[in-house]
């Protein structure tokens, strides 16, 4: 019971903090809004018994993407002026709606199997108990070349905002 709760409590945060990066004016707040979203979509991997996908959110996303584009924002002289409007705001709304109705779509005409009661797991998020393929061992294994192609092409993208966002007037050390 109290697992459930955790979970619509965790996915309404994760709704609410989705909308306020949608809605805000201000892009400071935006990014608190996707920090918060991403924040509980860690906590309901931890709902789901997915501990490896829990921390490695909480570390990559939260912990560098989402703070990168905080530390982004800060730096740039937008901040004061905010969101302008977008004469693009109606089409944009027209294919979110297409996308939802598609989406609710597919999941109405699902044939949604329920179990005898007992919750099965998959096997790319099992615990180090059951037996099957495990994420962190296929991760680092079978996929470790594009696992640290990925950490390079973040590393590239840190270096490039920072030398974008650079202060040219500044005096150099």
């Amino acid at each position: 019971m109290v697992a459930v709760a955790a979970f619509w409590i965790l996915a309404a945060s994760a709704v609410a903090g989705a909308l306020g990066v949608v809605v805000a004016r201000n892009v400071f707040y935006a990014a608190i809004g996707l920090v918060v979203s991403l924040i509980a979509v860690a906590g309901l991997y931890v709902t789901l018994d997915a501990d490896f996908l829990a921390v490695a959110q909480f570390m990559i996303y939260v912990g560098g993407i989402a703070i990168l584009i905080v530390f982004a924002v800060m730096m740039t002289a937008q901040l004061r002026r905010g969101s302008q409007t977008n004469r693009l705001w109606p089409g944009g709304l027209a294919i979110a709606g297409l996308l939802y109705l598609s989406l609710v779509s597919g999941i109405m005409q699902t044939d949604w199997e329920t179990s005898s009661g007992a919750i099965p797991t998959s096997p790319m998020v099992a615990s180090a108990a059951d037996e099957g393929v495990r994420l962190p061992d296929v991760l680092f294994s079978t996929y470790l070349l594009p696992f640290e192609l990925a950490g390079v092409v973040l590393l590239v993208a840190t270096i490039g905002a920072l030398v974008i966002a650079r202060d040219d007037s500044a005096p150099s050390l």
